[in-house]
């Protein structure tokens, strides 16, 4: 008897060292700057000085407080107001252009930004057959 106590109480002291020896780690490793470019299910808690933008057709600059700009008037200027005859009771700061028309072969550049960064998410819905938008290789399409 007097054995499996002492055994019990020694797995219950490294019990408590090893939880110990983690916290302490976990702590350590919140001193290092965080940048927010790696982001994983390792980092998901961390916190970065990085600064976040939302580009889409109605910001293409991603700057705050740039979101719909569109003005009603532009209805005739390509890729401006695409939506103006839906939200034309709305007025401006409402979705005028939540879309752009690209024709084929046309190429835009939707945003320009230095320094530093990550893509964390690009949301895009082609129209018609979006299969063959995306696997553009001849041999995968029998041609």
């Amino acid at each position: 008897m007097r054995y499996a106590n002492s055994a019990n109480g020694f797995m219950k002291y490294i019990g408590i060292f090893i939880a110990v020896f983690m916290f302490s780690l976990q702590a350590l490793s919140q001193n290092y700057p965080y940048d927010g470019l790696d982001n994983n299910m390792g980092n998901l808690y961390r916190l970065s000085n990085a600064k976040t933008r939302s580009i889409s057709p109605e910001n293409f600059t991603g700057e705050k407080g740039k979101g719909g700009m569109a003005d009603l008037k532009d209805k005739d200027r390509r890729n401006v107001a695409n939506a103006s005859h839906a939200a034309r009771d709305l007025g401006q700061r409402w979705e005028i252009n939540p879309y752009i028309r690209i024709n084929s072969g046309e190429t835009i550049t939707i945003a320009e930004m230095e320094g530093p960064g990550a893509i964390q998410h690009i949301w895009m819905t082609p129209t018609g057959n979006s299969r063959f938008s995306i696997l553009d290789y001849p041999h995968l399409l029998g041609q």
